[in-house]
């Protein structure tokens, strides 16, 4: 009786949890409910998937036998994303799937998103693009995890308490698939001749378009400390605290869909817990139905990446060409250099909760989940003001720089002017910048505009199905498992993914 009630309060809170995690993290109003206009993801680390972690895991560490009272895993992973329209529209702006470029002398320069000289194509260019990001992931982990009351000759404190290392490998590959179409009059100078060489002109340092980018490494070694509270006739309940160091370094900038492995050089901590418990009634020697409970936690610290910034009201202006004050009139600067800066990059939390069913029947264990990963807004701070020496360029006028604030990605303003007439030069300041910033007299902070150089919150719904065979021996258990996922994410700041996974494990 007993443990029917646990049963019931076990699932509703699972149920309640689910319910409040997704109302919680709904979207910011915006047109089609979804994001548009950023220069940078944060793209899901496979190894961040928890039912990849803990299943089969489970009958190992929480039921080990062996002299040395440890126990190892080792987990080959793939995960593959799967093309949406909504993910091109999180990069592209005004919520567009694809955008058109065109020069100041083409008859139908008016029905245009990008003016085509702004980019260094010639004025009577005419052509449009769009993007398809793809990413692949795989690699392997390995866990030790060991119990610390083998180390002590009393080990009554220490008996259920265990600690664990793991170290993940991890390929990283992005693709964001530019594609260019209906190119008319391309350029034959020195210049880009079509849309695909603008986006990558050489002498841009940041925030090209294109071309397919790859990276190899160790993504972090995570330490956990944990204790098993339960473990008996498949009830489970163990809690674990972790700390995760960064061994790859954050890489965001060249390309607006660079590669990172793991957690993008943010270190974290964070907790998890696990839950299990036995659903039928009698618990004999033919199966057993379990429903499990994992939640993890995982808040990574702040650290120093560059991004590229947009100007406030004025999307994908970091393409925009720039003059800078006191220089000559000729000398054009690429937005992309002049607005790439030294932030300060507050990812803050990671969660990951997984509910469901596992049906074991002899040494056989299927196991079938639903889960919600996800996390908030990134929150970025410039290391050092903005110089107020640069301004969007005007048309140029005599050997002195001129300026056109008004100017958008899409047209070139007039030349900016004083009440008497005379030209001047606008700079932009720190706060004409897209950035979090705070209420005067305040500790709250507010959004003046999106934030397009800052990862967006994300929510991402999966669901798993996992099939492991255990053995139990007198000395050492082992098992063996496969299991699959599939994700779609709630908003277009993530990629729908789906994955694999297989794993070995033993305690010795």
């Amino acid at each position: 009786m007993i443990r029917k009630k646990i049963a019931i309060l076990f699932l509703l809170s699972s149920f309640v949890f689910t319910i409040n995690c997704s109302n919680r993290c709904k979207c910011d109003p915006c047109t089609d409910d979804q994001y548009t206009g950023h220069s940078f993801m944060f793209t899901k680390p496979v190894t961040l998937t928890l039912p990849m972690k803990h299943a089969a895991w489970h009958n190992i560490v929480h039921h080990r036998h062996g002299d040395m009272q440890a126990a190892v895993q080792l987990v080959g992973f793939y995960q593959d994303s799967i093309p949406q329209k909504k993910t091109a529209r999180y990069f592209l702006f005004d919520h567009k799937d694809c955008l058109i470029v065109r020069g100041d002398n083409d008859p139908h320069y008016k029905d245009r998103d990008i003016r085509a000289e702004w980019i260094g194509l010639p004025s009577d260019f005419s052509g449009g693009f769009t993007i398809c990001p793809e990413q692949r992931q795989v690699g392997f982990f390995v866990e030790l995890n060991q119990k610390i009351g083998k180390f002590f000759e009393d080990p009554s404190f220490f008996e259920n308490m265990w600690f664990s290392l793991t170290i993940p490998f991890v390929a990283v590959e992005n693709n964001i698939n530019i594609r260019q179409f209906d190119i008319q009059n391309p350029g034959t100078g020195d210049g880009p001749r079509d849309i695909l060489e603008a986006f990558n002109q050489e002498e841009w340092r940041n925030a090209k378009i294109g071309g397919k980018h790859s990276d190899v490494q160790m993504a972090y070694i995570k330490f956990m400390l944990g204790s098993t509270y339960m473990s008996d006739n498949n009830f489970e309940i163990a809690y674990y605290s972790q700390f995760l160091l960064s061994t790859a370094e954050g890489r965001c900038t060249e390309h607006i869909f660079d590669t990172f492995v793991g957690t993008n050089g943010h270190h974290g901590m964070g907790a998890g817990v696990n839950f299990q418990i036995v659903l039928n009634r009698d618990n004999d020697d033919r199966y057993d139905v379990c429903a499990f409970l994992d939640l993890e936690h995982l808040f990574l610290f702040r650290n120093k990446h560059y991004r590229t910034l947009d100007i406030k009201g004025k999307p994908w202006s970091r393409y925009m060409q720039f003059n800078q004050i006191n220089r000559g009139s000729d000398l054009k600067l690429h937005g992309v250099n002049v607005l790439n800066r030294e932030m300060r990059v507050r990812p803050y939390s990671f969660v990951d909760f997984t509910v469901g069913l596992r049906t074991k029947v002899h040494s056989l264990e299927v196991e079938i989940g639903y889960g919600i990963w996800g996390h908030g807004d990134e929150k970025l701070e410039l290391v050092c003001p903005f110089p107020e020496i640069y301004g969007i360029a005007g048309t140029p006028d005599g050997d002195e720089p001129r300026t056109a604030s008004a100017s958008t990605i899409g047209n070139q303003a007039d030349n900016d002017k004083d009440s008497e007439d005379n030209n001047i030069f606008v700079p932009i300041k720190t706060e004409d910048l897209c950035l979090l910033e705070s209420v005067p007299g305040s500790r709250r902070s507010i959004h003046h505009c999106p934030i397009t150089a800052a990862a967006r919150s994300s929510i991402n719904h999966r669901v798993h199905l996992a099939l492991c065979k255990h053995h139990v021996g007198t000395k050492r258990d082992a098992t063996f498992g496969a299991g699959a996922f599939y994700e779609i994410p709630q908003r277009n700041s993530s990629l729908k993914l789906w994955g694999l996974w297989a794993k070995v494990a033993a305690s010795f």
